[in-house]
């Protein structure tokens, strides 16, 4: 506002509107909603200026053009505000005939100043710093979808008498850390190609991200399966007068509960390669925990049967499952990620 009184642009509070709006999270944003913003005040201005001089600038002009830049804004897509465009237009038009061409240039320049100084606040003063953002994000984010799962493993493995608990408030925290954790992948992918090329350790980090980020939701989705078994598991109990749970059936519990501390252990090493750079080897695939599992289910096959049973082998088996699943691909991630890293590092020498 100042700089447009200093020139004697008006009206300028237009021009601290125009500097708002284009104010966006990234450099990449704020240069693709400056393109927009420039292209809908040139549609405007055109169309108020072509109708203002052929119709007049009657109420019913103005509703018309308000309409047809509505639909124009539509049909070429266009991501930013169509109400700027609509404000230049009619702007022109609320004066007489005489002044529709200066209050045009005058409109223009406004909006093209509001529109210079957010890409300088953006780009040169204040730029957004993603990186140390979009680590932290991630590291919390692998974290709690961990914690999540291996909870679901706990109230599975525990499930006696009481109901199961409720954990809307964690799976939304979940969920919702994710969420942003790709919003801010996705900002400094843009900047990456707006500003320069990648080199290919770079390239790799981000890759190695983005697996980390689908890995998660997979985890957590793995998660909220568990979950929705639990009150199935927990009605055919309560029907059954809660029967006690047999020494055979706990140990498959056991070695259940006992496969969070891999699923752990290697998400740790995940963060520490990822996010940190620290280097970690990777881990091997080993049978020996699921030949156990194995074990432990045929033998209480053979001394328990009946429906009720079949419904808990049923349960155990979605669960080891879900287990097997999140270890295996931990440990795929790990061994793809430190492949690449190495890979990249002979490239790049």
């Amino acid at each position: 506002m100042f700089i447009c009184k200093l020139f004697n642009f008006e009206p300028a509070f237009f021009g601290a509107v125009s500097a708002v709006i284009n104010m966006q999270p990234s450099i990449f944003l704020t240069i693709k909603t400056a393109k927009d913003q420039i292209l809908v005040h040139i549609l405007g201005v055109a169309t108020g200026l072509v109708f203002g001089y052929l119709f007049g600038s009657s109420p019913l002009v103005m509703g018309i053009i308000t309409i047809l830049l509505i639909s124009l804004h539509i049909k070429f897509e266009f991501k930013s505000n169509i109400t700027m465009g609509i404000i230049a237009a009619l702007f022109i038009l609320s004066s007489s005939e005489e002044q529709f061409l200066p209050h045009a240039l005058a409109r223009t320049l406004v909006i093209f100043t509001g529109l210079i100084v957010a890409m300088i606040v953006n780009i040169l003063l204040w730029p957004p710093r993603f990186k140390k953002q979009f680590e932290e994000k991630l590291g919390e984010s692998n974290q709690q979808a961990v914690i999540y799962f291996c909870q679901a493993i706990q109230d599975y493995v525990q499930l006696d008498t009481e109901p199961p608990p409720s954990h809307h408030t964690q799976k939304k925290l979940v969920h919702k850390l994710n969420k942003e954790s790709r919003s801010l992948l996705q900002f400094i992918k843009n900047e990456g190609d707006l500003v320069t090329a990648a080199s290919s350790q770079q390239t790799n980090k981000i890759m190695a991200a983005e697996k980390l980020i689908d890995y998660n939701q997979s985890l957590i989705g793995k998660a909220d399966r568990i979950y929705e078994l639990l009150p199935d598991r927990f009605d055919r109990r309560f029907q059954a007068s809660f029967p006690t749970i047999s020494q055979e059936f706990k140990d498959i519990l056991d070695i259940l509960a006992n496969g969070c501390t891999t699923i752990a252990r290697v998400n740790s090493k995940l963060r520490a390669f990822i996010i940190e750079g620290t280097e970690v080897e990777p881990e091997e695939i080993r049978e020996e925990y699921w030949d156990n599992l194995m074990q432990s289910i045929e033998k209480w096959q053979l001394i328990h049967s009946g429906r009720y049973n079949l419904h808990a082998l049923l349960d155990a088996a979605v669960t080891a499952n879900e287990i097997k699943w999140a270890s295996r691909q931990a440990k795929k991630l790990l061994a793809e990620c430190t492949l690449d890293a190495n890979t990249s590092n002979i490239s790049d020498e």
